[in-house]
């Protein structure tokens, strides 16, 4: 509920939608304040999160409205645009950083649980939120693609215009 709320009052302009076979995914952009404020209640310090609030944030929802169960894997997911892509920066990557850097457990704990995860497998009906970063901004307008899989084939969705938020 709070990453409903969150979403809600920290997007930068409407949600973006996509949908293709069998799968219906929605991508907000969030505003750096928003996740800064977020991740701040739940134990990080300002300057711990910074990084994180700095690149490009976004949170998912992702349906399965097909007849079959699907895979995820967000190291499959690409941004492109005009100044070259980024992936997004697994959640693994971000917990090995504050642990080095000493950021409390229950910080990292709550983290884990906000965001999208590294891979998922879900059923038919099933609905999956949480919020993941690019590993840098890109500036203007890119096409977002995220891939997924059934037990017969790998899928796409494309999902073009997509920006980051502001920083401010």
């Amino acid at each position: 509920m709070a990453l409903a709320m969150l979403a809600g009052a920290a997007q930068s302009q409407s949600p973006w939608h996509g949908a293709r076979d069998g799968v219906e995914v929605k991508a907000t952009a969030l505003t750096r304040p928003a996740v800064l404020a977020f991740y701040q209640a739940r134990g990080f310090s300002a300057e711990a999160i910074a990084p994180y609030a700095d690149a490009c944030v976004f949170s998912f929802e992702v349906r399965n409205a097909g007849k079959g169960p699907l895979r995820l894997r967000l190291a499959d997911w690409r941004a492109a645009g005009r100044q070259g892509g980024a992936r997004f920066t697994l959640p693994d990557e971000w917990d090995a950083n504050w642990a080095g850097r000493g950021v409390p457990q229950a910080a990292r704990i709550a983290f884990r649980w906000a965001q999208f995860q590294a891979e998922q497998e879900f059923a038919p009906g099933d609905w999956i939120m949480g919020m993941t970063a690019l590993e840098r901004r890109i500036a203007g307008p890119f096409r977002l693609t995220l891939r997924f899989s059934d037990k017969n084939r790998q899928h796409e969705i494309a999902i073009d215009n997509i920006t980051c938020a502001s920083l401010d």
